[in-house]
């Protein structure tokens, strides 16, 4: 379990950090603004004792970050990259089924 704690927090950490990079160069934005949030929030939630609650505020979070993803892509390229978002969707299922 510790591996898989360290995982998300890794996978939390560096989305935090590329929300707050793209708040540096791009300035300000709400989509940047709310990958952070929702980052932090799910290094928040790995402090939880209780599973169950931490299973459904990752499962939450994880399709924030998802539904996030897909609002940036429509952003800056102007479409949905399909593949992205299918591997993000495994990551996600994967780390979700690991808990």
């Amino acid at each position: 379990m510790a591996v898989v704690t360290m995982l998300i927090g890794l996978y939390a950490f560096l989305t935090g950090i590329a929300g707050i990079k793209q708040c540096r160069t791009e300035g300000f934005q709400v989509r940047s603004f709310m990958f952070v949030l929702v980052s932090i929030g799910i290094i928040v939630s790995l402090f939880i004792p209780n599973k169950e609650w931490q299973f459904l505020l990752l499962l939450v979070a994880f399709i924030l970050l998802h539904l996030l993803a897909i609002a940036q892509g429509i952003a800056t390229n102007g479409r949905i990259n399909y593949r992205h978002h299918i591997i993000r969707f495994i990551f996600h299922c994967i780390i979700i089924l690991m808990v």
